[in-house]
């Protein structure tokens, strides 16, 4: 659990997200791990068929944005930070 306290001067970039498991989303990492978070987590995601929730983009290699959405996801909220990411 320390790790995930440290985000703030971490160097984790996202890489790519994918959606190949039924009900998660997965976050490639440019270090090569990979995190999976069910999608119930964000209801506006899961709402939205498949082909429209692919088409989202990586900014800054942290932050999120789904061309479908009006909301905007960072790397914290996926790892169950959501508060810290304006810390960083």
């Amino acid at each position: 659990m320390t790790m995930l306290t440290r985000l703030k001067n971490s160097t984790i970039r996202i890489e790519k997200i994918t959606f190949e498991l039924p009900g998660k989303i997965s976050l490639k990492l440019k270090d090569g791990r990979v995190i999976i978070v069910p999608l119930k987590y964000f209801p506006e995601l899961q709402r939205l068929p498949l082909e429209k929730r692919k088409k989202c983009t990586i900014v800054d290699d942290r932050t999120v944005l789904f061309v479908h959405s009006d909301l905007v996801y960072h790397l914290e909220d996926f790892m169950g930070l959501e508060e810290k990411w304006r810390e960083r």
